[in-house]
């Protein structure tokens, strides 16, 4: 469990590189059942937090929208590299605490995948 928790730790780095040209600060894993359950810590970038003292709602606008490619880029890691059935990815992000949590729901308990 602790070899995939890694893994998926690069994962979760490396399409938070892509978006955001940086990594995540801090992110803990725990996996339970057919859950994998995500917090982390994220510096927000800069660009971002000026468009967030101008305007709320456009920063909100485009949270949403990053949100939305990292859960897809995510899901598309999660099939293609642990060949997990996903059925849902909940995440959100609170840019003044700069805290994520990520929720991925599988079809199956995380188990079953590692046999």
């Amino acid at each position: 469990m602790g070899e995939l928790k890694q893994a998926l730790t690069r994962d979760y780095n490396a399409i938070n590189s892509r978006l955001f040209a940086t990594g995540v600060v801090t992110l803990k894993i725990d996996i339970v059942d057919e859950k994998i359950f995500m917090l982390a810590v994220h510096k927000r970038v800069v660009p971002l937090q000026i468009v967030s003292e101008q305007s709320a709602l456009v920063a909100d606008i485009a949270d949403y929208y990053l949100v939305r490619l990292f859960k897809s880029q995510f899901k598309e890691i999660l099939t293609k590299n642990y060949q997990f059935e996903v059925s849902s990815i909940f995440k959100d992000y609170d840019r003044d605490d700069e805290l994520s949590s990520t929720l991925v729901l599988l079809k199956k308990e995380v188990q079953t995948y590692l046999h």
